[in-house]
C-alpha cells in the first residue's frame, strides 16, 4: 500500500513538471513569435508533453481506481 501511495505521488510531480514545460515553452513561443522565429519544435513539444500529461493521467486513475 505504501508503495501505491508513493506511485501515485511520483505520477502526480511528472504531470506538474510536465504542466510546468508547458508553460515555459509558451512564453518562449510568444518570444519567438515576436522575433519572427518559427517555434514549430517548441509547438511540438508542447503536444508531446500534453500527450505524456494524458498518459500519467490514464495511469493514476488506473492506480487511484485499486488503492481503495
Amino acid at each position: 500500500m505504501l508503495e501505491m501511495k508513493y506511485n501515485i505521488k511520483s505520477l502526480i510531480s511528472s504531470i506538474y513538471e510536465c504542466q510546468k514545460k508547458i508553460i515555459i515553452n509558451r512564453r518562449f513561443i510568444r518570444e519567438l513569435e515576436s522575433e519572427g522565429q518559427s517555434p514549430a519544435h517548441l509547438i511540438r513539444e508542447n503536444e508531446d508533453l500534453e500527450n505524456q500529461i494524458a498518459n500519467y493521467q490514464r495511469e493514476l486513475r488506473k492506480k487511484y481506481q485499486f488503492s481503495y
